[in-house]
């Protein structure tokens, strides 16, 4: 949960527990309004029931599925997702709680020693001895509970809220769902997103897209009407030489149409300035 992220950024500024939680809860509580506002706008826009959902934890992460229902996870009902992603952040809730009753009960037992990794750095290692029988149960909380099991639990609960998130962004803020859902896994700042997307109106997002590639083609189709025509509307030249003729059907430029001579008119003929008389080169022998 974010109340629990807070607690661990707090660690950072105070050691004294009381004020990790103080200042974890006071942060918690900020983002929870900010979410619980928005939720109940856009219930009350989209006309869905039981918006008290939105201010109550645990059901307004059901409530995240409710509000984006307009778009499905790969067929799945987000509002399934919901109640999954609710009960996953109840469990984990309820151990974090049962962990840190346990640490509070072994903590007379806590020692500390100066471990080297096999890098050669050292560190503070942190372990229980002499924890009386009685108290077994929280000695296997305080070595499992943190390190194994929540972990495990969280990251389900992350898979669960990936999806939701998703879909929710999907629906109110469709062009920048991949910004928004990344930045609401990393941070702990959705309620302040969603806060940001409450005046948006629902979208289903295969509805979006097919919209976008409509109006895409449209305007390709105006642009190719435009633009990609003879500015004639026309061949320019009417499929046709623009000469009116073919250059090799003329002689050349300053040149005369009579016929060639013939290189043979010395050889014989009656008319031998005219090799196209019709006389015999052997005339003479007769």
């Amino acid at each position: 949960m974010d109340f629990f992220e807070y607690a661990n950024m707090a660690r950072m500024f105070a050691n004294t527990i009381w004020v990790q939680f103080l200042v974890g809860g006071l942060c918690f509580a900020i983002v929870f309004v900010f979410q619980a506002v928005a939720l109940y706008t856009i219930a009350s826009r989209e006309g869905y029931k039981n918006k008290w959902m939105a201010f109550v934890p645990f059901f307004n992460t059901y409530y995240i599925g409710v509000c984006a229902q307009k778009n499905r996870f790969y067929n799945i009902d987000t509002k399934k997702i919901g109640i999954a992603a609710a009960v996953f952040e109840a469990v984990i809730f309820t151990l974090f709680v049962v962990y840190y009753v346990a640490c509070f009960k072994v903590i007379d037992y806590e020692r500390s020693r100066i471990v080297e990794s096999v890098f050669g750095s050292t560190f503070e290692e942190y372990y229980l001895e002499g924890v009386p029988a009685n108290l077994k149960w929280a000695e296997w909380m305080y070595y499992y509970m943190g390190s194994y099991v929540l972990n495990i639990l969280n990251i389900f609960y992350l898979l669960l809220e990936l999806c939701l998130l998703i879909c929710f962004f999907q629906t109110y803020a469709v062009r920048r769902y991949v910004l928004f859902t990344v930045t609401s896994v990393l941070f702990p700042i959705q309620g302040i997103l969603f806060f940001v997307v409450r005046g948006n109106r629902g979208v289903n997002y295969k509805e979006f897209l097919r919209a976008e590639q409509a109006r895409q083609y449209a305007a390709y189709q105006q642009y190719q009407q435009q633009f990609n025509q003879n500015p004639y509307n026309r061949n320019p030249y009417n499929n046709q030489n623009p000469y009116g003729q073919s250059n090799y059907d003329r002689p050349p430029q300053g040149g005369s149409s009579r016929q060639p001579d013939d290189p043979f008119s010395d050889l014989g003929g009656s008319d031998g300035g005219n090799g196209g008389g019709g006389g015999s080169p052997f005339d003479d022998f007769n």
